[in-house]
């Protein structure tokens, strides 16, 4: 079926997104995320736990995302979450174990049956335009779309009144260096300095700048939380080197702006 293909990468003259000339049609990307992918998932319900670290994760962010956003609409509101592309549901039955209203949107029929199974409100993407949310996860997300400015607008139009969009992609830093020396005869062995732009499945490639700049054309701004809410609510600190995450991820995040995470709310 792609034999005859041609894998060619664009860059925004703009933004400096990087994304892919050739885009697959509905059908293949269907075929790409239903059967391809999901035969090997990791997060699968029928796979071993991920390691522990995945889930403290989790957990720490929504607390933190929780009492940021309480301190800006007060404790006695229920906050509506809303999880873009969750997959089995992980992230989302955790921030209902927080107490969050969470609704959850996925493409995968099967995904998205387990997910409810667990208790998260199913939202057809069509209905987005008549809800509201406080906060949207969007976690390796928009790297995937056609059309990445459309879903997003999408998103910053359904953010109630202070509510924030996250945008976590890969980051794609260092693609350029990558392409200028690749080889197709030793793919398999380098297939992860590609992953940010691995053809047919990321058809964008973010930088930090380029995620800002994307951000702002789509009338966003960025949110910075507060350190000493962040680490009031960091989990981990069991060695030298989850120390030293918990202490600089913040940083590199709200202080510096480097990496591909972003909160973002309506500028």
């Amino acid at each position: 079926m792609l034999g005859d293909g041609v894998f060619s990468v664009v860059e925004c003259a703009g933004c400096g997104l990087i994304f892919q000339h050739q885009l697959p049609s509905g059908d293949t990307l269907a075929e790409i995320y239903g059967n391809w992918l999901g035969k090997n998932d990791p997060l699968a319900p029928s796979k071993p736990p991920m390691p522990f670290d995945y889930y403290t994760y989790f957990a720490q962010e929504i607390m933190q995302l929780i009492v940021f956003l309480q301190k800006r609409h007060g404790q006695k509101r229920r906050l509506r979450f809303l999880d873009y592309g969750m997959g089995w549901g992980n992230w989302a039955v955790m921030a209902q174990a927080f107490g969050v209203d969470v609704f959850g949107v996925e493409l995968s029929p099967t995904k998205a049956a387990f997910a409810e199974s667990r208790g998260i409100k199913l939202l057809p993407p069509d209905d987005l335009p008549g809800n509201s949310f406080d906060f949207i996860n969007t976690e390796q997300v928009l790297e995937h779309l056609s059309f990445p400015r459309d879903t997003a607008m999408t998103l910053k139009n359904a953010l109630a009144a202070g509510g924030i969009l996250k945008i976590s992609v890969p980051d794609g830093s260092d693609i350029k260096a990558v392409l200028r020396s690749w080889s197709w005869s030793d793919a398999l062995a380098n297939k992860d300095k590609i992953m940010p732009v691995h053809p047919l499945e990321h058809l964008n490639c973010f930088t930090p700048s380029s995620l800002q700049k994307f951000a702002a054309g789509c009338g966003l701004k960025p949110v910075s939380l507060p350190l000493n809410l962040v680490y009031a609510y960091s989990t981990g600190w069991n060695s030298p080197r989850a120390v030293a995450q918990n202490l600089l991820r913040p940083v590199k995040r709200f202080v510096l702006r480097k990496g591909c995470y972003g909160l973002f709310e309506c500028a």
